[in-house]
């Protein structure tokens, strides 16, 4: 089924530029990054030795070149914010049920162990939260209904999606959740609600601290309750007792290969045989330095670009953004999944979109 879908992306494609509209100088950046990525990296596989399934790993290029022609048109573009909405609450209602029923996708059916971190259709939590803050924001943005009944609608979307970021209990997300929770609402911190705001600080902060004892009657398991005692370790400045599942072992084993290979890195999807929970990490070990300055170069062009748009628009972007490129350090596979790929390409067109309609020139293609 999966290269089904490549299939039909080569074959979208093939008809869609010759009817293409105008395209996005934001979003050619990843095609650019990707031919850097894939030229260094083969190269490198070659000289040390390194096998991988090409055909496997240029799947997200193939979705990236797909949707960067499917996305010049406005139509198109609409649709698709439409069906990518649906696809995230769903994932989030499957999740939840899966949760329920004590569904493990890594063993395929109902685990006799109490699943103590909901992992969704991805089968992994951290992944699971980076889709339901994004859900949350599409929810938040895009859908704006007028009707009352329609409104409650919305309200139960938005607390489907933060109930499902709950039960993943991923720290990065909580963090994430909170950071784009305030730049949704932007329009709210104004005059006197910037100081009640400020002054809700030290509640908050003392919140945290005796978090243990405000979830006590709420009988967490496992991870759980680990992931509970790393925000308050992180808030009481005890570092050394942050458990980071891990990953520190893992990204230093990494930088073992890093170190003996700066340049030109050691292959494509080198890094992905190590786990190391680290997307910059993980650019730099495939495809070496070069790559890694490109990667860094277009993320900040995307930020830059996202400040200069207008509010709507800024803020619709930029927690996007910030989700994404904060979830790149606890994961390894963000740019190596599909669907965060064709989101990319979508909010590039968005940042050009809205910049010409301000004002500010676009290059055509």
């Amino acid at each position: 089924m999966a290269y089904g879908n490549m299939g039909l992306i080569l074959v979208g494609t093939a008809l869609m530029i010759k009817q293409k509209g105008e395209l996005s100088t934001t979003a050619s950046l990843w095609i650019v990054f990707f031919g850097i990525y894939f030229s260094i990296g083969i190269l490198a596989g070659a000289i040390h030795n390194h096998n991988t399934n090409i055909l496997l790993t240029t799947i997200p290029l193939m979705y990236a070149v797909g949707f960067y022609y499917y996305l010049s048109l406005h139509e198109n573009r609409i649709l698709f914010q439409k069906v990518a909405l649906v696809s995230l609450i769903l994932s989030c209602v499957v999740c939840i049920y899966w949760d329920h029923i004590n569904f493990d996708l890594d063993y395929r059916g109902i685990h006799i162990y109490v699943v103590d971190r909901a992992q969704g259709v991805y089968g992994d939590a951290n992944n699971m939260a980076l889709v339901t803050i994004i859900s949350f924001i599409f929810v938040y943005k895009i859908y704006n209904p007028v009707k009352k009944i329609f409104k409650m609608l919305k309200l139960l979307l938005l607390g489907i999606s933060a109930y499902t970021l709950f039960i993943t209990f991923s720290n990065t997300g909580f963090m994430v959740f909170v950071i784009s929770l305030i730049m949704l609402n932007y329009k709210f911190f104004k005059g006197i609600r910037i100081l009640l705001g400020i002054l809700l600080i030290p509640i908050v902060y003392i919140l945290l601290l005796n978090l243990n004892n405000l979830t006590s009657h709420l009988n967490l398991v496992g991870q759980q309750r680990d992931k509970i005692n790393n925000i308050v370790n992180i808030v009481s400045l005890n570092f050394d007792k942050v458990d980071d599942s891990g990953r520190s072992e893992l990204q230093h084993r990494l930088m073992q290969y890093v170190y003996e290979n700066p340049v030109s890195g050691n292959g494509v999807d080198f890094a992905n045989s190590y786990q190391a929970h680290n997307t910059y990490l993980a650019v730099w070990a495939d495809a070496g330095i070069f790559a890694l300055v490109f990667f860094l170069i277009m993320l900040g062009v995307h930020f830059l670009k996202s400040l200069k748009s207008p509010p709507d628009t800024r803020f619709f972007v930029l927690p996007m953004l910030i989700t994404l490129c904060m979830f790149m350090m606890s994961l390894h596979s963000v740019i190596n999944q599909p669907y965060i790929m064709a989101l990319f390409i979508y909010i590039g067109y968005l940042i050009d979109t809205s910049l010409k309609e301000d004002g500010y020139s676009v290059s055509e293609n």
